[in-house]
C-alpha cells in the first residue's frame, strides 16, 4: 500500500513521526515510536517529545508547532544560556509501519524558542515560509556605517583581527583572560568570542582581562583557548584609525543635526 492509502484506511495505518533536527553539521534523530525507525534520512531513535496541532488559520503565526519535551531534552538544553550559536532547523516526517520508504513531510521550519515550565520545555517551532515575511534590510542615510563588520560590503579581513586567547576564569557571560589586556579597552566590545568548535557569542563589553558576553556559553572553562575578534562602533573615526578602511565606510557622519523644518530661523 502506498503511503497515501494507508493514511486513508480506517485500520491499516501504522502512523510513526520522526524528528529531525539540525544546526550545522550536528543532527538529532528523534521520534516519538516505542522503537527505532529506519527512513531514507537516516536511523530515528525513541525519544520523549509530543507535538501539538498544526496551525492551518491563516493568522501571523500559521503553521507553527509546539512541542513538549523534559527540560533536559538536548535541543531544549541549547537555548538553555540564550539563543543557540546558530538555527536549529527542523524537519518532522509522517510514516507509517511497512512504508517507510517514501515518508510525507508535515512540517519544515526551524526552533524560534523555548519556554519552561518546571520540568517542562516546549518548543517553539516556526515554519520555513515565515522567512518570506521577514523585510531584507536596506541602507540607511545614517551616521553609523551600514555594513556588517567583516563582510563583504566592509571588506576587512577577519583573519587580521583574530586573536587566540587562553581563558584564565569563565563565570557565566563574564570571562577572564590575561591577553584580553593586550589590546586597549573596548577593543573587542561589538566583536565575537568563539570557540574551537564554532560556538559564537557576542562581547557587550570589554574592560582590561574581562569580557562579558551577551550570553553565556556551556562549553567553555578555564584553560581552554578561544577566538576573540574586534569589534567595531561603525564610526568613521573608528573606520579610519582602527581597521584602516575609510574608502569602504558606508556612514554619514555629516548629516546635519538641526531639522530646518522645526523651529524658527532665528
Amino acid at each position: 500500500m502506498t503511503f497515501d492509502s494507508r493514511e486513508k484506511s480506517r485500520y491499516s495505518g501504522q502512523p510513526v513521526e520522526c524528528y529531525r533536527f539540525a544546526m550545522g553539521s550536528t543532527l538529532w534523530l528523534f521520534t516519538s515510536a516505542d522503537q527505532a525507525v529506519v527512513l531514507p534520512s537516516g536511523t530515528y531513535e525513541p525519544n520523549t517529545l509530543q507535538r501539538g496541532e498544526l496551525d492551518h488559520s491563516q493568522e501571523d503565526q500559521a503553521g507553527s508547532l509546539e512541542i513538549s519535551v523534559p527540560r533536559d531534552h538536548p535541543i531544549a538544553v541549547l537555548f538553555i544560556p540564550g539563543a543557540p550559536p546558530s538555527t536549529v532547523s527542523l524537519t518532522v516526517y509522517r510514516a507509517h509501519r511497512g512504508e517507510l520508504t517514501d515518508p510525507a513531510v508535515i512540517f519544515m521550519g526551524s526552533v524560534a524558542g523555548v519556554s519552561f515550565t518546571g520540568s517542562e520545555a516546549k518548543l517553539i517551532c516556526l515554519p520555513i515560509s515565515q522567512i518570506l515575511k521577514r523585510r531584507m534590510p536596506a541602507l540607511g542615510f545614517q551616521t553609523q556605517c551600514n555594513w556588517a563588520l567583516y563582510s563583504p560590503g566592509c571588506g576587512v579581513a577577519r583573519a587580521s583581527f583574530r586573536d587566540v586567547v587562553t581563558l584564565s576564569a569563565v563565570n557565566g557571560v563574564a570571562i577572564n583572560s590575561a591577553d584580553f589586556a593586550m589590546q586597549p579597552d573596548g577593543w573587542y566590545e561589538n566583536g565575537w568570542l568563539e570557540t574551537p568548535a564554532g560556538e559564537v557569542r557576542f562581547i557587550v563589553s570589554h574592560v582590561s582581562n574581562l569580557v562579558m558576553l551577551v550570553s553565556a556559553l556551556t562549553s567553555l572553562a578555564a584553560g581552554q583557548t578561544a577566538y576573540v575578534f574586534a569589534g567595531c562602533d561603525r564610526t568613521e573615526t573608528a573606520c579610519r584609525t582602527k581597521f584602516n578602511n575609510i574608502v569602504n565606510h558606508m556612514g554619514f557622519a555629516r548629516i546635519p543635526t538641526r531639522n530646518p523644518h522645526d523651529g524658527s530661523i532665528a
